[in-house]
């Protein structure tokens, strides 16, 4: 694929997408919900409803978290495909 050629004000606004794609990218789970997440789940079968409801809320944020930073970075890979000079340090 050959390099665009991007306007500048088109620049400007793909930088801040990139930015923010970054930061989703780059963004891990605090490490006490990752915590929560792991007691909860070695004891799933012993929780009872509002720790089964924390843990199923965890879980599915977790799995979203993941999906979204997944994506993230797909987009700043054909990003940098598209325009290498916009898109450094991947």
């Amino acid at each position: 694929m050959s390099a665009i050629v991007v306007a500048p004000q088109l620049r400007q606004a793909l930088e801040g997408t990139v930015a923010a794609l970054k930061r989703v990218a780059d963004t891990e789970l605090d490490s006490d919900v990752v915590q929560r997440m792991h007691r909860l789940g070695e004891r799933k079968e012993f929780l009872d409803a509002g720790e089964k409801q924390e843990y199923d809320w965890l879980v599915n944020f977790w799995m979203n978290r993941t999906l979204e930073k997944a994506e993230a970075a797909v987009a700043l890979q054909r990003l940098r495909e598209a325009v290498p000079d916009l898109v450094t340090s991947l």
